[in-house]
């Protein structure tokens, strides 16, 4: 399963190629940088009024092609099986999605490697990430190992233990290891490090649930 599932997520990273996907992929990288920056900036109320001018002409550009989420896929490390979607629209992952850091993920060993750095946008205490952008990525982390179970799955309880502050602006690599299964329940767990240092580590309870299940919360999303 985590050799095919690595495959599956190799395969998937490098995207289809198509125009929209490219553009939409740098898109979202664009409006990444301008949230950090407009977070961390230290500019006069005259360039900050020139963005907003520019920024109004951005939402008029994109006024009128749809206010709904919609998107290819499944934007959901779930187990229902990834696409393109999983690294485009992700709100911890997807490079399309400028509100994702984004974790850049991957399977080695069984094990699920996240490698990310958070930006100024995600600051919780002074020079540290927040703790509920942790607590996210620990669960986006741990829905995407569940998925090694070769089930379907949606989180029951996250439980995460903070050891010392995260740093902003530093590499950072999550750990994700499936430790077992029990009836209806997958049992996972992951560690954050900074480096060598131990930042962070959770623990996560998935209840599988029928891939029929999950498309009728799919199907009610369109509707």
């Amino acid at each position: 399963m985590a050799e095919r599932l690595a495959a599956e997520l190799a395969a998937i990273r490098v995207g289809t190629g198509d125009d929209r996907q490219v553009a939409a992929r740098r898109v979202g990288e664009a409006v990444r940088t301008v949230i950090d920056l407009m977070t961390a900036t230290t500019a006069s109320a005259e360039v900050l009024l020139e963005a907003a001018e520019t920024m109004s002409e951005v939402v008029d550009l994109l006024s009128g092609h749809g206010s709904n989420r919609r998107y290819e896929g499944l934007a959901e490390a779930s187990g229902l099986g990834h696409d393109v979607a999983f690294f485009d629209w992700s709100p911890q992952l997807g490079l399309s999605n400028p509100l994702a850091p984004p974790i850049y993920v991957d399977i080695q060993d069984g094990i699920v490697i996240g490698k990310v750095s958070f930006g100024s946008a995600y600051e919780g205490p002074p020079g540290c990430v927040h703790g509920g952008s942790i607590a996210a990525a620990f669960d986006e982390i741990l829905g995407l190992t569940q998925s090694l179970s070769g089930q379907v799955g949606m989180t029951g309880t996250l439980t995460v233990r903070y050891r010392q502050p995260t740093p902003l602006h530093t590499d950072l690599r999550f750990e994700g290891r499936l430790d077992g299964l029990s009836g209806r329940k997958v049992l996972t767990s992951s560690k954050l490090y900074a480096g060598e240092a131990l930042t962070a580590e959770a623990t996560g309870l998935f209840v599988t649930i029928t891939p029929e299940r999950f498309r009728a919360l799919s199907a009610n999303r369109e509707r």
